[in-house]
């Protein structure tokens, strides 16, 4: 007869805490329960529960996006980053030659700084936009 060593389960990897709490902190501004959460993301109260008992990991990117879309988090992508992780549209961004480049070139900046150079990037993007209507 083999005997083979018992395995131990392996504890979960919680999901990060600005994750949880950047995720919270929307249901509560836009008066959700954790039940009208799950129902409108098509999950279990009771994953959600675990999701914030820290007892399951990030979930997957379309329920994060999801999320995203059901509580209407600005800017998009804010969720994503609390996750760690590119929402789609940051991938493909940062698919581009230049991007780390303008990443690196950006990250010295003040806010205020920043905050000029995004109403440019902006108006940027609207002409762009408006170009290919």
């Amino acid at each position: 007869m083999i005997h083979l060593p018992v395995m131990k389960a392996q504890k979960a990897t919680a999901a990060p805490d600005r994750f949880i709490r950047t995720l919270k902190d929307a249901m509560d501004g836009r008066g959700f329960s954790l039940r009208q959460l799950a129902d409108k993301a098509g999950l279990s109260p009771g994953y959600l529960s675990r999701l914030f008992n820290r007892e399951r990991g990030l979930p997957a990117d379309d329920t994060i996006a999801r999320f995203e879309e059901i509580l209407d988090i600005q800017p998009r992508g804010a969720l994503f980053d609390a996750a760690g992780r590119h929402d789609r549209e940051a991938e493909k961004f940062f698919q581009r030659d230049k991007a780390r480049l303008l990443m690196r070139t950006l990250a010295p900046l003040t806010e205020a700084e920043l905050a000029q150079v995004q109403k440019l990037a902006q108006r940027f993007a609207n002409r762009h936009t408006k170009e290919t209507k």
